[in-house]
């Protein structure tokens, strides 16, 4: 693999987890885009929610154009985790699959509702809301973007399932 790895998908889709095995596997750098996004503005997701996701948004874009901008970035071994709604921005999707390959971590609702348990309240988009109602909703919301020129893996099993899947996917011989 020599393009970058852009994983996408919902929150609690294992794009992190996943990244960071699929990483090791590649043997490729990993980034997490919400820890970039921290790093850039000195301040925590959350409380950059709390001036607005629109906000939020402008910031994740400017960490995701920086990151493309590094020297040498578009041609080394990098997996990245993104953040949940990168991919509602037009111009991060585009942007991504000009340098790399984007692979949706695919997930039921049921699943990511089992996998945010109780830190369901902690994720800015889901506090004061039914996790199901507000998952379902951004699901609906999202898929068609999250689908736009990806590769679809399944992602309700085991970290290293899915990481095993994802390699096999990105083999060059491996249909699309």
């Amino acid at each position: 693999m020599v393009r970058p790895v852009f994983l996408v998908g919902m929150m609690a889709s294992g794009k992190t987890t996943v990244g960071r095995r699929l990483a090791v596997a590649l043997d490729a750098v990993f980034c997490d885009l919400d820890e970039r996004v921290e790093r850039i503005s000195g301040r925590s997701i959350e409380r950059l929610f709390a001036q607005g996701e629109d906000r939020f948004r402008a910031l994740e874009a400017a960490a995701l154009g920086s990151l493309l901008a590094e020297p040498g970035f578009a041609g080394g071994p990098c997996v990245v985790a993104t953040g949940g709604g990168v991919v509602v921005a037009a111009e991060n999707r585009a942007a991504m699959r000009r340098v790399g390959t984007v692979v949706l971590l695919e997930v039921a609702i049921d699943e990511l509702e089992r996998r945010l348990g109780a830190t369901a309240s902690a994720r800015p988009l889901l506090r004061g809301t039914d996790p199901r109602e507000a998952l379902t909703r951004l699901w609906g919301q999202r898929q068609a973007a999250y689908r736009d020129g990806t590769l679809v893996v399944q992602a309700d099993g085991a970290p290293e399932v899915v990481a095993a899947a994802i390699l096999e996917r990105l083999r060059p011989e491996a249909p699309a």
